[in-house]
Formats: structure tokens, sequence, C-alpha cells
């Protein structure tokens, strides 16, 4: 009896659920809307370039995507400044976002709403999760809404 036991638990404890690694990105998605005109904008940034929309500065520092055989989650780890002449470089959120609840972790502004659609490479590739792997350097150049002209490169 106690010799079942123990195989019962030792089978529980081995087929537990195996995740895989999250992937890294150096782009995003992120759609944007103007609460005053109601224009929606969709954006690609690229991992540590600053994004400029209308007077907000949005950085990303982390995109991070799961594997395609897990459920589809992509969270962005950013930092959104908002360009006012009273206070220039004022941060309006410092934080994760995820692409499946948004309103899980929304920034809160009474002109913009900023949300994460999905973590891309341009190049097709994925890259394993690795510290080693991320640097400011691997970055790709910014690309924006060419139609919206509240969107700048800075």
């Amino acid at each position: 009896m106690r010799l079942k036991l123990i195989l019962c638990i030792s089978i529980l404890l081995v087929s537990g659920t195996v995740f895989g690694a999250d992937i890294a990105t150096k782009q995003l998605v992120l759609r944007g809307v103007d609460k005053i005109t109601g224009r929606v904008s969709t954006m690609t940034a690229t991992v540590h370039r600053p994004l400029t929309f209308g007077t907000l500065t949005i950085v990303a520092e982390r995109c991070l995507a799961k594997p395609q055989e897990e459920m589809p989650e992509n969270a962005a780890f950013l930092k959104v400044y908002e360009n006012t002449k009273e206070d220039p470089k004022k941060q309006v959120f410092n934080g994760w976002m995820f692409s499946s609840n948004p309103a899980l972790s929304a920034m809160e502004h009474p002109i913009y709403d900023i949300w994460v659609l999905s973590c891309v490479n341009k190049d097709g590739t994925e890259d394993i999760v690795s510290p080693s792997k991320i640097s400011p350097e691997d970055d790709l150049n910014l690309v924006a809404d060419d139609d919206n002209p509240a969107l700048a490169e800075e």
C-alpha cells in the first residue's frame, strides 16, 4: 500500500505541465487611441527606442511572447512619459501590459489609451529569453504609421 502511494505521488510530480521558455522579441505592435479625436493608430516600436504618440513618449524595455504550442500571450514592459511644458518627462505609466487582457494593467490617461497587440521580430526568427541575448545594440529601426500626424520619431 505504501509503495502504491509513493508511486502515485511520483507519477503526479513527474507528469506535471511543462511550459516552454518565453520568446524575447525586438519589436512590438502597439495600438493607441486619441480620445479627443477618436483616431486609432497601430504602431510598431523597437525595444529600448523611444516612440512618440501625441504628447506621449513610449519606451519598451522588454517584449515577451509565448511559444506557439502554448496559449497565446504577449507581454511588454513599458515606460510611458508625458511631454508637457510644466514637466517635460512626467512618467504616466511604468509596468507590464498584456495583450490577452489589456485592462489588467492599463495606462490611465485622460487623452490617450495604449495597449499591446503583439511581440514580433522583423526577420521572423524567435529568440529564447536569455539575458545575454537582450541588448540595446540589437535594436531595429523604429516604424510608425505614416498616415497619423500625431506620430513622430525621435
